[in-house]
């Protein structure tokens, strides 16, 4: 079964929105194994994990990003991970494929159950996939940011983007 290496080209995008004011943070340093057949796709899923270098972001402006660094310890929790559980609803046609991918997102010692809902390509050489999902970051134990006089809301919008080669 075809190994992908996940990186270069990868992202995490979260969109925090407030009454008057939405942010909009990337997270360009993802990284990450999946084991998959384009072939069985259907049948036998896949297996996966993603890690996510919390401390390499950016929210658009200097001071957005010492909020965010300072309010969220991104140094004192560095890593995130997220590992496929499970892949269900998996429609294809000639590589390309929609599915709901399970999971959990480790982070800030906090194990959040994921439904991602997603669609790519895959074949024997390239993966390329997005997902979307939202969270509450109250389950990560944090409580969402005010930026001046603006109070974000708790609940995001996650875009993730995975580009991915097979290992040799």
């Amino acid at each position: 079964m075809p190994r992908y290496a996940v990186g270069t080209g990868s992202s995490l995008v979260v969109k925090a929105r407030s009454s008057v004011h939405d942010t909009r943070t990337v997270w360009s340093s993802v990284t990450g194994d999946v084991t998959a057949d384009p072939a069985t796709l259907a049948v036998t899923g896949a297996t996966a994990t993603f890690t996510v270098d919390m401390t390499k972001f950016d929210a658009g402006d200097f001071l957005k990003n010492r909020k965010l660094r300072k309010d969220f310890d991104m140094d004192g929790n560095p890593q995130a991970t997220f590992t496929l559980t499970g892949l269900r609803d998996v429609v294809g046609d000639g590589g390309r494929f929609r599915a709901t991918a399970d999971g959990v997102l480790r982070w800030r010692g906090r194990d959040v159950p994921l439904v991602v809902a997603g669609e790519g390509t895959l074949d024997g050489t390239r993966l390329a996939a997005t997902g979307r999902f939202e969270l509450d970051i109250k389950r990560l134990g944090m409580a969402a940011p005010r930026f001046l006089m603006f109070k974000m809301e708790d609940d995001v919008t996650v875009e993730v983007t995975l580009v991915g080669t097979v290992r040799p």
